[in-house]
């Protein structure tokens, strides 16, 4: 088994995540997910945009490097459209002098079965976003998929095995994680929805960092069982693809999809997390 160490002085520089979920008043998991990591536990400025609203949220002050995590106006991937990341970029250049170009974008998504029809994804997206920085194609950008959700991930922190555990719906997994977390907290189920990522990560850094690095042996064990025993973080777009292929099947044999989540691709991609040789 490979293993990793946690590089808080990695220069990052301007990072672009555009996520699905949030509300205004409450923000989303995938938001609440990029705040913990980025700003409590690595120590980065993390500028967060909900959906619907007007203003950025601050956490954390490290201009240097900073983290946007940013809501498309509408939730679905099939509403990433040239037109709602231009009016984001936009955005981005006014207010914070930045050019989003010159960022590494990643897309972070759910496999979610009753959002898309069959096959609707592979081409206009799995194949198309394969680069945070940007393709030969001018294509920029790297879609992080979840399957089936994001909750996947908050997994793959805690247990151990995860890709062993088959879920069709992200219900299904959202269930999964509050049975375990409700198990190792003792606590009750009210609006624990909100909890979910506080609950995964201690306020003890030591501890959430272990967690960090747990996620990453939980997603190179899961791409081994789909028969991925090495990928090149340089050329990512064959084991995206790969990985999609091997789901699509799986659901097409069983009903299900294998518990894995990507999101730690971009931990890796970005430098914060690397492998001790």
């Amino acid at each position: 088994m490979k293993k990793y160490k946690i590089d808080k002085m990695k220069n990052i520089g301007n990072v672009i995540f555009v996520v699905e979920g949030g509300r205004p008043e409450t923000g989303g998991t995938e938001l609440r997910l990029l705040k913990k990591i980025f700003a409590d536990i690595l120590g980065y400025e993390v500028q967060e945009l909900r959906r619907g609203s007007e203003e950025f949220i601050a956490h954390g002050q490290h201009p240097q490097f900073r983290v946007f995590a940013l809501n498309l106006p509408k939730n679905q991937l099939t509403q990433l459209t040239e037109d709602a990341m231009d009016e984001l970029f936009c955005r981005l250049r006014e207010e914070f002098h930045i050019k989003p170009e010159d960022c590494p974008i990643f897309y972070l998504y759910d496999r979610d079965v009753l959002s898309y029809k069959r096959n609707e994804l592979r081409g206009k997206y799995v194949k198309k976003y394969t680069d945070p920085y940007g393709t030969d194609n001018g294509d920029q950008g790297q879609l992080l998929l979840s399957y089936p959700a994001i909750e996947s991930y908050l997994l793959s922190c805690m247990k151990d095995d995860t890709v062993k555990m088959a879920f069709k719906l992200g219900q299904e997994a959202k269930v999964a994680l509050t049975n375990e977390l409700c198990s190792e907290n003792d606590a009750d189920k009210t609006d624990i929805h909100l909890k979910t990522v506080d609950f995964v990560f201690s306020e003890d850094t030591e501890e959430a960092e272990k967690r960090l690095i747990h996620s990453i042996n939980e997603m190179d064990n899961g791409l081994e069982t789909f028969g991925i025993s090495s990928y090149d973080l340089d050329n990512l777009a064959q084991t995206l693809l790969d990985v999609y292929d091997y789901q699509q099947q799986k659901y097409k044999a069983d009903d299900v999809f294998s518990l894995l989540s990507l999101v730690g691709m971009a931990l890796l991609e970005l430098g914060v997390i690397t492998e001790i040789e």
